[in-house]
């Protein structure tokens, strides 16, 4: 069936495959520049919005996804016009999480907007309550695990959902991901729109008292999901759950099974009333929830690669007469290797801690950001790619502006810079790799207001590129896509090499072994790729083969790093673990597990190894930067100049310049002091 949106139409429901309502005449497909979008049936309503499954009929395969009718334009259309392009920047920016549906298109009709979004298949929390009865407590735990981490990533970038609910959230039916759906509610915190009282927005069960009054605020959320959670705890309407003659919830008296005393304390302060005795801010209520340790999944296999599974890391033995370092989970920091003294000696003075200051702040402001980073050295310069679809150039010791490119009509997602200089490959959201010839003479041309020439454009993926990387033979650049797949392409012709399409999700980091003419030049040829269903892939590419795969992070994978000397893999994961693997001296082998980082309070999304192998710098969506040591696990540092999650990182050639790029629309630089 295909359905009429035009709301004066008397008889809505249309046969397959016409192309007119058979009834008004209207159009039946949506889009535009083309008209693609068939709605099927409708979804939803509120006061903002109706909401409908629809058929994208251009794609391959025709998939289903989420269409948006906002309402009429009104008596202002070019005010709406404006807000209406603000809100798709900040919907753009915020689907690029993958417990948010991926935001896909937007376009005006002719009196109303509409935007298309990700159709998430599974069941809402409030479905699985229906067929299985209450949550204990560890799925409560689970659900504020998984959840806070959206909610401080939707609150930096001043959004507030303002419908959260069972009903708006969907476990996904392929990796069992919560994801946060319907914002059709949201509302950007600015000072003026806080400020204002307005048409009460949310399902009045689970609204905070301020937003009931038209003040919605960052703690309004929190408030909205603690009610869920007692919901979900009871099966009861939560003015069930209150006593309004006394002004207390009561939750606890209708529960089939208590929850712990500091479970209870948790849902207490969500739940409170007033906001002063309420937690501020979702990282706030992760610290206190106190996340369990990660539980590897079950192994595995495809064809006949080997398949590495993490375990729990073996308690270090006995301290030896010697230093060793052992393999061995890491809380925050490691212990040092033990090492036999002499009695008789004073203790030797601790080694001063390594300090490292910012020194340079970078402004790129946009809608979202700053969401990639690129040093060049050769030119003594970094570039940064915005939300704003623009990628600067900036000059290293000073900050000072050099160059821009525009990259419209879709924004860059990631940006690598090719080994010598000349080179910058630029990832788009529509599928597409632009790469970018820096300079023709000198790598001083960028100084000297030459611009870049756009020398050829990649096409072959289907859906967003999110991570681009360069050879260290100079020869092949790859690219991982969310369709799934991962490209190997030739430079000096542009044409696509290779597909992998092992991945079973969307490949979501790509990363080389940077070694070449060593004693080892193959592995430079090794390539290491990450899947949203949390897998790490290690290819040979000379020979176009998967030798291994790495299993041990308990969801999507964001971000995989190799250091400097080709020994050691890092990867970061929605789990919020970080984990640190070594290959051995055969790099053919398959590297093992040494350490588990835990010391962010949200996920890394962004890592970089320093040049000379020792040393890993890890930014996370708590706004801070950390360093560890790559050999012992222990973390030495942390920066925290960033207001909003840093999502972007590169050390300079020599190791003593750090560059990080964050949502707050800044990149810094951090040099040893």
């Amino acid at each position: 069936m295909s359905l009429c949106l035009n709301p004066k139409c008397p008889h809505p429901e249309n046969p397959d495959r016409h192309q007119f309502c058979q009834y008004c005449g209207t159009r039946l497909l949506l889009g535009d520049p083309i008209a693609r979008y068939r709605p099927l049936r409708q979804i939803g309503a509120g006061g903002f919005s109706k909401t409908f499954i629809a058929l994208d009929e251009s794609n391959t395969g025709k998939p289903q996804c989420i269409l948006k009718q906002l309402r009429w334009r009104g008596e202002d259309p070019e005010t709406q016009t404006h807000l209406f392009s603000q809100e798709v920047d900040r919907l753009r920016a915020i689907g690029e999480h993958p417990q948010i549906p991926q935001f896909l298109d937007a376009f005006q009709g002719s009196d109303r907007d509409y935007v298309v979004q990700e159709f998430v298949p599974g069941q809402t929390l409030e479905q699985e309550l229906s067929a299985t009865g209450t949550f204990d407590e560890s799925q409560i735990r689970q659900i504020l695990e998984e959840l806070l981490p959206v909610l401080h990533y939707l609150h930096q970038h001043d959004l507030i959902h303002r419908d959260l609910k069972p009903d708006n959230i969907i476990r996904r039916q392929d990796t069992q991901q919560l994801v946060l759906v319907d914002f059709g509610a949201a509302k950007q915190a600015t000072a003026t729109a806080l400020a204002k009282t307005g048409t009460l927005i949310g399902s009045a069960e689970y609204t905070a008292p301020e937003q009931l009054r038209g003040h919605p605020t960052f703690a309004s959320d929190l408030y909205s999901l603690g009610v869920s959670c007692i919901h979900l705890l009871s099966d009861l309407s939560p003015f069930d759950l209150f006593d309004p003659f006394e002004g207390k919830w009561r939750w606890r008296d209708y529960l089939l099974e208590p929850v712990s005393d500091e479970l209870s304390e948790i849902l207490d302060k969500l739940l409170c009333s007033h906001l002063r005795g309420r937690y501020q801010s979702a990282r706030d209520v992760l610290k206190a929830v106190d996340p369990r340790s990660p539980i590897a999944p079950p192994v595995r296999r495809r064809r006949s690669q080997s398949v590495y599974v993490s375990q729990p890391l073996a308690s270090p033995p006995a301290p030896a007469a010697t230093p060793t370092v052992r393999p061995q989970s890491v809380e925050g920091s490691a212990p040092i290797p033990a090492v036999q003294s002499d009695p008789t000696l004073p203790p030797a003075p601790p080694d001063p801690a390594p300090k490292w200051q910012c020194v340079t702040t970078i402004a790129h402001p946009s809608v979202s950001g700053i969401c990639a980073i690129a040093l060049i050295p050769q030119a003594q310069a970094i570039a940064t790619a915005g939300g704003d679809g623009t990628v600067k150039f900036w000059d290293l010791a000073t900050g000072e502006g050099l160059q821009e490119i525009r990259t419209q009509p879709s924004g860059p997602l990631a940006i690598a810079i090719a080994p010598d200089g000349r080179l910058l490959a630029c990832a788009k959201a529509d599928g597409r790799i632009d790469l970018w010839q820096l300079w023709q003479l000198s790598p001083q041309d960028l100084r000297r207001g030459i611009a870049p020439l756009l020398v050829r454009t990649l096409s072959g993926h289907t859906s967003l590129v999110g991570s681009v990387a360069f050879c260290p033979d100079k020869q092949t650049l790859a690219s991982g896509s969310r369709d799934r797949t991962l490209k190997l392409w030739d430079l000096q012709t542009g044409r696509l090499r290779q597909t992998f399409a092992e991945h079973g999700d969307r490949v979501t980091s790509v990363a080389f072994n940077p070694q070449w003419a060593t004693a080892t030049p193959e592995r430079s040829h090794y390539l290491v790729s990450s899947s949203a269903n949390g897998e790490i892939a290690l290819w040979q590419i000379d020979k176009c083969e998967l030798q291994h795969l790495l299993y041990g992070h308990r969801g999507e994978v964001y971000a995989v790093a190799v250091s400097g000397d080709g020994r050691h893999l890092v990867s970061s994961s929605w789990d919020r673990t970080v984990k640190i693997w070594q290959w051995g001296d055969d790099p053919l082998v398959m590297p093992a597990l040494t350490h588990i980082l835990t010391g962010h309070v949200l996920p890394v999304g962004a890592i970089a190894c320093s040049p000379d192998g020792q040393t890993c710098a890890t930014a996370s969506h708590d706004s801070t930067i950390k360093l560890w040591n790559l050999e012992t696990g222990t973390e030495f540092a942390t920066l925290t100049a960033h207001s909003q999650s840093v999502v972007a990182l590169a050390f300079s050639p020599d190791g003593t310049t750090l560059a990080s790029g964050s949502h707050d629309g800044t990149a810094k630089l951090w040099r040893w002091g």
